[in-house]
């Protein structure tokens, strides 16, 4: 009686430890399954913080960044309708400046002649300008001739233009007075009898030039022809 206790010791320490082995095993899944939450929670603050470092490090939130892509495409289509604008604008202003259809080459001789360089007048340069050609009476003699007359007169180039448009503004002015000086002179000093040279009539007429014409200007005057015809009764 005394050993059947101590035989049946074994399968209870055997049953006991079936137990506890099987005991062990719920107890571990129970604290996996409470260390996953915590897993979660962590790996989602790591998120956070590498979403939250990469908008810092890029210059902020992802509404500011969008907005900054919108104010730049605002800016460049306002930029670009300013351009164009003005554009037209200027381009309107000058072809109206420029009368709308101003030609290159009109526009070129235009100011081709306004910027002409004047031609150089040779100051030591004479020419001759012609100022009568015609029959002058007298009857200071005898008989009564009539001189078939030329007078030139020697100027400076410079004084040309000038010269002539006095000459033909005032033409019957000088004829008269020619003609005076021939009536009342010398047939003696204007056949060449005592005056080969006809000094006095140059002198004279020279003289009548010079208040009609200007001081100064005529530096000689010329008598290429002084020829006198009688007239007949």
């Amino acid at each position: 009686m005394s050993d059947k206790p101590k035989k049946e010791e074994p399968a209870a320490d055997k049953g006991h430890g079936d137990k506890k082995d099987g005991g062990d095993k719920p107890g571990g899944k129970a604290g996996l399954l409470a260390k996953t939450p915590v897993l979660l929670g962590v790996a989602m603050l790591l998120q956070a913080v590498v979403l939250f470092a990469g908008f810092k490090f890029f210059g902020g939130s992802p509404k500011s960044a969008g907005a900054e892509v919108a104010a730049t495409d605002a800016h460049a289509e306002g930029a670009e309708a300013h351009g164009d604008a003005k554009a037209d604008a200027h381009g309107e202003a000058k072809a109206d400046a420029h009368g709308g259809a101003a030609k290159p080459d009109e526009h070129a001789d235009a100011h081709g002649d306004a910027h002409a360089a004047p031609a150089k007048v040779d100051k030591k340069k004479r020419i001759e300008l012609p100022v009568v050609d015609f029959r002058a009476p007298n009857k200071q003699g005898a008989r009564m001739f009539l001189y078939d007359v030329t007078i030139v007169i020697q100027i400076r180039a410079e004084s040309e233009e000038k010269t002539k448009g006095i000459l033909t503004d005032r033409a019957g002015l000088i004829k008269d007075r020619v003609r005076t000086i021939i009536a009342q002179s010398d047939p003696e000093k204007l056949g060449g009898g005592s005056e080969p040279g006809l000094e006095t009539l140059r002198r004279q007429i020279k003289y009548q030039l010079d208040e009609i014409v200007g001081e100064g200007i005529i530096d000689e005057v010329l008598v290429p022809r002084c020829i006198p015809f009688p007239v007949n009764f």
